[in-house]
């Protein structure tokens, strides 16, 4: 017989009626309701963005709940948000929500002077490769400082929809759209601030010949700078990267008919195919047999 003295201890009874003690409530949290940074930290690291990108996605979720964040990825995976428009300052969207007509999204990002923005593109000017990180969305921490908003700064959203909280589920999805597409176009960004890539492009050269007007002292001289990459052209054969046809317009001068012309120009690429195969920067270095 099994020991139920415990058991009986813990449970009264009266008559043929045992009052059990089910346990106290206990409080079951909720994911949906609940979530802590390091869960908004791995859904942005799950996405391939540029660095702009997750910037903008960055200040964006700090500042919603995991709820609303959830719901805000469904949308954006589902192409809820749509005609997106860039402004000074701010981009517009489209989100289709449970309402027959699309709620207006409106984001706005930190204010820039016109000052700040011109130390912001000397500072790009003054980086080495500079330009070529903006044309390819490499952005560094300083460079998204100034154009997109540095740690202690938010986005601030405005949308038609009924909740009132500061990120809901459509700015959530707006900021995973405006992420992509400045991934997709690193020059979104400085069409954001009013600037472009061109316009970028002509105030770096401004700033290089005025840089080069200035007399050097002895220790920049001395010193140095570091030098921009190396061009790396493609590599290709001569006869491959040229225009056949001017080939063909030439040796019609000197052929009497087009079948002659079509052997000359058979000809010449055969020659050039064996001088280049026998060249000896061409050639593939063979273990002698004789040596062996």
């Amino acid at each position: 017989m099994p020991d139920t003295s415990n058991s009986a201890s813990r449970r009264p009874r009266m008559d043929n009626v045992i009052y059990a003690n089910f346990g106290a409530k206990t409080k079951v949290s909720s994911t949906e309701s609940e979530g802590s940074s390091d869960d908004k930290t791995s859904r942005i690291r799950n996405k391939r963005f540029s660095p702009a990108g997750n910037r903008v996605v960055q200040l964006t979720l700090k500042n919603a709940d995991s709820a609303r964040i959830r719901r805000g990825e469904d949308y954006y995976r589902n192409g809820n948000v749509t005609g997106v428009q860039v402004l000074e300052g701010r981009i517009s969207c489209k989100v289709a929500g449970s309402q027959n007509e699309p709620f207006d999204v409106l984001l706005t990002f930190p204010y820039r002077s016109s000052e700040k923005l011109r130390a912001a593109y000397s500072s790009i000017a003054e980086t080495t490769n500079g330009l070529k990180l903006v044309r390819e969305g490499h952005l560094t921490s300083s460079m998204l400082d100034h154009l997109i908003g540095n740690s202690d700064e938010s986005i601030y959203f405005d949308c038609t929809c009924p909740d009132r909280s500061l990120v809901c589920k459509h700015a959530v999805a707006t900021a995973f759209v405006v992420a992509e597409k400045m991934t997709a176009n690193p020059a979104m960004v400085l069409d954001m601030r009013g600037q472009g890539m061109a316009g970028l492009e002509a105030l770096i050269a401004t700033y290089h010949a005025k840089a080069e007007e200035e007399p050097e002292d002895n220790g920049s001289f001395w010193e140095g700078k570091a030098l921009p990459d190396l061009p790396d052209p493609k590599v290709a054969a001569a006869i491959d990267d040229s225009d056949i046809n001017f080939l063909h317009k030439a040796l019609r001068l000197v052929s009497y008919t087009s079948l002659e012309q079509l052997r000359a120009v058979s000809d010449i690429e055969d020659m050039y195919e064996i001088l280049t195969s026998t060249h000896p920067s061409m050639r593939v270095d063979e273990e002698d047999p004789e040596e062996t």
